[in-house]
């Protein structure tokens, strides 16, 4: 885990008690932050590693929450429940569902909402992937639209599946979990109890997963699994998922491998949502010789949803998103210390869906954009100590015309346990689909949206700079890092001050520049039986226009994870305790989320080889998370067995 940069002295002080641990190798390879292997100690551009380890010894029932504890990731409004919304998750103050936060699977952009906690029609969820079909997610910040184009303003997280095994390899799991709905206080101080006030909802989840290496060179992964909840609206409404994922790899030759990756869910929410969608991606990499390799890369995505009914308050909605891209990347190592890539990539994105407001009007949403990119970069190590980045893209927008955006990236190593790190980048973000191109404004509950046509692109520029030292053998690893995003014609929506069939109108408008910048402090301890994981973030957001904080972005946040292992007794104990500051709700600043603290617990213990059993205890003190406006999970209980064979 690479962090950024900052005065050793002050550094000292800032880590002095802070400990975050991560049990995962720091020669473990990683590929997002350059599109380039690198172990993770040597990799010059920041990146944070989240570990199959950790996943499995964490209390995470869905994507989002594996990463709560990463620095600089902010979900505290978030429930850890299969099917709640994501919307409001940011990174360094910068929202992913708004796009300004990139999500890949396997590399790859990753659309949908509903299923996946993405808000409305437009919303890009982080959920798509059930957690025991992930492998390990790395998380690149910072700036990366060299790479990766629009909308990795803030950074990427790739959640990367599970491998093809080696050998014949099966798996299977189920839990089963209970909670309760806190009640919620309404604007006039009354409060409204869910509806079944005192009970326990029930989640649950189970998965099967078989692979095998049947022939030299041939290796396929099948993985089922179901996910089903009950919402954390005031009426209990059940939700389920199921989906099915296969990977095959054949390895033509000696220079030539294959690879093909499926997916397919469906989704359905009881009398509100149904969902289907189906991703497709072949590809090849080809070891053109000892020092060059290309890699050629397709992917096919569709989204098929109805959300809503007639008359409903949110609006009737029916149709399909889909989304395409072929990729050419090569490859070139021209010496041991200099590295050369290029790539091209042809993206397209096409929305053909219907909303019906519950006035009757209705909003037909027919559009298409094309994004042709072409990439560079060099990869330059100086002496023993300097390494370089440089990338440049250029991405051709069909309504935004074209943007070149460079970034430039060095890693110092003043010694072989301190490491400095260091970055700056442009970014380019087009508004979304819901900013743009519903031609009528939509009902959403008590008030109306308008688009607005008329949006102009967001261009940002952020900057960061860390250190990194390792020390006891690289038991304790501490970082730091300050980070600074200067965002331009940044997209808000407020008040328009007029009203639309007797409601309030709301719509989308630039603002001249919002700002986020920070510092992040993390430290990790690992022993072989004990580990301590903790990070503090500090954020200052501004829209700069009018003075105010941005919205779900808290100044502060913190989070402490102990775990420990009794070998004698195979059983480990863990936890998280995770502290958020005050944030507000809206773009004037009126209403907030208050400090709130919340503390998990799980105890895990192994049954012979091959089987463990464990037991969770999410929200263990029963905190209302600071939203008492709004229905949230209380304390939580999970049940989970898991067996390989």
């Amino acid at each position: 885990m690479k962090k950024q940069i900052m005065p050793v002295t002050s550094l000292a002080v800032l880590l002095a008690g802070t400990i975050y641990a991560q049990p995962h190798s720091l020669d473990e390879v990683v590929v997002t932050g350059t599109r380039t292997p690198h172990t993770l100690k040597d990799v010059p551009v920041e990146t944070v590693v989240v570990s199959r380890q950790e996943i499995e010894q964490s209390n995470a029932q869905n994507a989002l929450d594996v990463l709560k504890t990463v620095p600089g990731i902010n979900n505290s409004v978030h429930d850890d429940v299969f099917g709640t919304y994501t919307w409001r998750a940011n990174m360094r103050g910068l929202n992913f569902n708004d796009g300004y936060g990139l999500i890949l699977i396997d590399g790859q952009r990753a659309m949908g909402c509903g299923q996946s906690g993405g808000m409305g029609e437009y919303g890009i969820g982080l959920n798509q992937i059930p957690v025991d079909m992930i492998d390990r997610i790395e998380v690149v910040k910072g700036p990366s639209s060299a790479l990766y184009g629009s909308d990795a303003m803030a950074g990427v997280i790739n959640i990367i599946t599970k491998k093809t095994p080696n050998k014949m390899t099966a798996r299977a799991g189920a839990s089963y979990g209970w909670y309760t709905i806190k009640e919620k206080v309404n604007a006039d101080g009354t409060t409204s109890p869910a509806s079944d006030d005192g009970d326990y909802r029930t989640n649950s989840q189970a998965y099967l997963s078989f692979g095998s290496k049947p022939l030299e060179g041939f290796a396929y992964l099948l993985n089922y699994n179901y996910e089903s909840a009950q919402d954390l609206q005031q009426d209990p409404i059940d939700s389920a998922r199921h989906s099915l994922m296969a990977k095959l790899d054949l390895a033509a030759n000696e220079q030539v491998d294959l690879f093909l990756k499926g997916e397919a869910s469906s989704y359905e929410k009881e009398g509100n949502r149904e969902e289907d969608s189906l991703r497709l991606s072949p590809g090849m990499d080809w070891q053109i010789s000892k020092d060059k390799i290309l890699s050629v890369k397709g992917y096919v995505y569709n989204w098929d949803f109805t959300h809503g009914s007639p008359g409903y308050a949110h609006g009737y909605k029916y149709g399909d998103v889909a989304y395409t891209q072929g990729e050419l990347q090569y490859t070139w190592y021209t010496s041991d210390s200099n590295t050369l890539t290029l790539g091209g990539e042809l993206q397209r994105q096409t929305i053909d869906y219907t909303i019906e407001n519950p006035t009757g009007s209705v909003i037909q949403v027919d559009e298409q954009v094309d994004t042709a990119s072409l990439y560079v970069q060099d990869e330059l190590t100086l002496g023993d100590a300097l390494t370089l980045v440089g990338g440049l893209r250029f991405d051709d927008h069909s309504v935004f015309d074209s943007e070149i955006n460079p970034k430039l990236s060095l890693m110092y190593t003043l010694s072989e346990s301190t490491t400095l790190r260091a970055s700056a980048g442009r970014s380019f973000k087009s508004p979304t689909i819901r900013q743009l191109y519903y031609n009528i404004p939509y009902q959403h509950g008590e008030y109306y949206i308008q688009s607005n046509r008329g949006l102009q692109p967001e261009l940002g520029i952020g900057y960061s700079a860390g250190i990194e030292q390792w020390l006891m053998d690289d038991q304790l690893i501490l970082s730091a890092s300050l980070f600074r995003n200067d965002v331009e014609d940044m997209v808000v929506r407020e008040e328009t001050g007029l009203l639309y069939d007797g409601l309030p109108l709301r719509s989308y408008y630039n603002v001249d520049e919002a700002t986020t910048q920070g510092l992040e402090v993390s430290a990790k301890f690992n022993l072989r039986d004990f580990t301590v994981n903790c990070s503090y973030t500090y954020t200052d957001s501004e829209n700069n226009e009018t003075g105010m904080n941005l919205p779900y972005v808290p100044e502060h946040s913190f989070a402490l994870t102990p775990s420990y292992t009794y070998d004698p007794y195979g059983i480990r104990f863990s936890g998280v305790l995770s502290y958020t500051g005050k944030q507000y709700k809206d773009s004037g600043n009126t209403s907030e989320i208050g400090q709130h603290t919340v503390i998990d617990t799980r105890v895990a213990k192994q049954l012979g080889k091959r089987t463990t059993l464990s037991f969770e205890a999410d929200n263990l003190f029963d905190s209302d998370k600071g939203d008492d406006g709004n229905y949230r999970t209380g304390r939580t209980f999970l049940v989970k067995l898991d067996y390989s064979f």
